[in-house]
């Protein structure tokens, strides 16, 4: 199905045609190394710790953590401590762990859609792909101008209206999903410090129990918060959307609209 918020039918010629599985090739390994990056800030990191610990090449880590353990025993340290975590948890929960992820591999992900799409006859009449502004302050990045939202496909499926749904929650500020990261950075925080070899063992069980227990209460938040912005959760209505990504929740809930301004009508 076509999007109703892609521009009109633009026709590519031969040479476009030859050339845009390469440029979205080239767009994808962009993404792709960007995301790569993002997963080695959040998970990457706690892997490598964890793989360290269990081998015992702790090596350079130890710089990283072999202190912290004593810094607990300072009370000023400590208490600079306790000032950093919030912080550390709402930059990896809100931002390495939720919303970069979600800024960088749907693109990535949508590239290669495109460049499969690009080797089949069925898309060659009309271009793949297109570009809107978000408004300034409702996006991600730099909110002094309008920001550019590119790789919007042109023909709609359920593989891409799922990735734009995780583009939206990416690219478009949404503090209630921060908020419902915001356990995940403690769970992160968490799990690294269980990582600490000079820890006592049932401190660092009790660390790993409570890492998982706050991720997975951050994926019950999320999963809320998922199914109120884009399937209306249990109040049966979506949130106001900020961007032209959300044109079909606003034809659904303009529906809704009519068919409750109708039944308003008609009882009179």
């Amino acid at each position: 199905m076509r999007s109703e918020t892609a521009p009109e039918v633009r026709r590519p010629g031969p040479v476009a045609l030859a050339l845009r599985p390469f440029g979205y090739l080239m767009v994808g390994l962009v993404w792709t190394a960007l995301s790569a990056v993002v997963l080695a800030l959040g998970p990457g990191i706690l892997a490598f710790l964890v793989w360290s610990d269990v081998t015992g090449a702790l090596g350079e880590v130890e710089l990283l953590t072999g202190g912290v353990a004593e810094a607990l025993h300072r009370p000023g340290e400590l208490i600079a401590i306790l000032i950093v975590l919030p912080v550390l948890a709402l930059l990896w929960g809100a931002g390495v762990l939720w919303m970069l992820p979600c800024a960088s591999l749907p693109l990535m992900l949508l590239s290669f859609t495109f460049v499969v799409r690009s080797l089949r006859p069925s898309y060659a009449g009309d271009a793949l792909s297109f570009t809107t502004w978000g408004a300034r302050g409702s996006t991600m990045g730099v909110t002094l101008t309008p920001v550019s939202l590119s790789l919007q496909p042109v023909v709609r499926s359920r593989w891409t209206d799922t990735l734009m749904r995780f583009y939206l929650e990416g690219w478009a500020v949404s503090l209630r999903s921060m908020i419902a990261a915001l356990p995940a950075g403690f769970g992160w925080l968490a799990a690294v410090l269980a990582t600490m070899e000079d820890l006592p063992a049932p401190l660092r069980v009790l660390l790993a129990v409570a890492a998982a227990g706050l991720v997975g209460w951050s994926a019950v938040l999320l999963r809320r918060r998922w199914l109120a912005r884009f399937h209306g959760g249990s109040t049966g209505r979506t949130e106001r959307r900020v961007t032209d990504l959300s044109a079909d929740e606003r034809r659904r809930r303009r529906r809704d609209l009519e068919k409750r301004r109708a039944a308003r009508l008609s009882g009179r």
